[in-house]
């Protein structure tokens, strides 16, 4: 079951694609850098899964970049 549910993550960021590349965005620098959570505690173990849940609570938004070409 995907967590955060994704009517949830759709409610912040309104197109799927959107929150697929802004999640694997995050999840990298997740990965790279763990002291860059922005949350205090997460579900999830992998980064996608604390990415979404960023996504889901309002603290990661797409970049200008994405929003201008969509």
């Amino acid at each position: 079951m995907l967590q955060p549910p994704l009517n949830q993550l759709t409610s912040k960021i309104n197109s799927k694609y959107l929150i697929a590349t802004t999640a694997a965005k995050r999840a990298r620098e997740i990965d790279e850098k763990t002291e860059s959570a922005l949350l205090t505690k997460y579900i999830s173990e992998k980064p996608v899964g604390k990415a979404l849940e960023e996504i889901a609570d309002g603290e990661v938004f797409p970049d200008e970049l994405f929003l201008k070409t969509y």
